[in-house]
């Protein structure tokens, strides 16, 4: 059974890492694709692979920091929209002396202006379909790293939440679900290449001995492990599910 046939999704930062495995389970539960992420050749590829299996599949190559083009690009979608997966996010983790208007501005708007704007542009198709709205948090929100700063990383993270809820009691009487995910770290391409890829022998052998007593499942996250969430949250299974912020994280917020 297809879990998620006859619908439409639009999933921002779809083209690579989180967002295209969350593309990619969607697809395999029937569902037809919106892609919106700033790259056109990385969008492009993972199109022509999505529509490789049978499915159908748009891409807006859209900057998510130009709220203009956002709502110019949801004008030109031919087709309504479902669920809305606000994934794309921007964290630049840098100490509080370091961090500069720019980075705040940009991830202000990347992590709570664009899934706000979105939403607000699609309602009216949310609302028609009775649809849902997923946005990515992160363990960032509740969760603190010794010697990893993340003011405002963590601020927008914590904000994304407190929306996701308001949204769930203001939407709720209109038939449209709001929910959230807060992965742990998983092992995505970014990940690998600007966290792990960085550290010398020693640091990986020391980062590896933290995820084992950090986390009580002793490991990581997958991808496919946040996508099958997603799935759960954008299907019928989870049709009296709303306002919750459901943690994929191995129990790393437990300690």
């Amino acid at each position: 059974m297809e879990h998620l046939a006859g619908r439409t999704a639009l999933i921002t930062g779809g083209s690579e890492g989180l967002g295209r495995a969350i593309a990619e389970s969607f697809a395999a539960e029937g569902a037809s694709l919106v892609l919106l992420a700033r790259d056109r050749d990385k969008l492009a590829e993972t199109a022509d692979a999505l529509r490789a299996k049978g499915r159908v599949v748009r891409t807006l190559a859209v900057d998510l920091t130009d709220l203009q083009a956002l709502a110019d690009a949801v004008a030109r979608l031919d087709a309504g929209v479902d669920v809305l997966v606000n994934n794309a996010g921007l964290a630049r983790l840098k100490p509080l002396a370091d961090l500069t208007l720019d980075d705040a501005e940009a991830m202000v708007h990347v992590n709570l202006l664009a899934p706000f704007h979105l939403t607000q542009l699609l309602l009216p198709s949310l609302t028609a379909a009775r649809g849902t709205v997923i946005n990515m948090s992160s363990y960032w929100a509740a969760t603190m790293v010794a010697g990893r700063p993340s003011s405002l990383y963590s601020a927008t993270r914590g904000a994304i939440e407190s929306l996701t809820r308001a949204l769930a009691n203001e939407l709720g009487p209109l038939g449209v679900r709001v929910n959230a995910i807060a992965p742990g770290s998983i092992a995505t391409p970014t990940f690998d290449r600007e966290f792990l890829g960085r550290m010398t022998s020693g640091q990986r052998t020391a980062y590896e001995r933290y995820v084992e007593s950090a986390y009580p499942m002793g490991r990581i996250g997958r991808m496919e492990e946040v996508a099958n969430a997603a799935v759960y949250l954008a299907s019928d299974q989870a049709s009296w599910t709303t306002g919750t912020v459901l943690k994929v994280d191995g129990g790393l917020t437990l300690r």
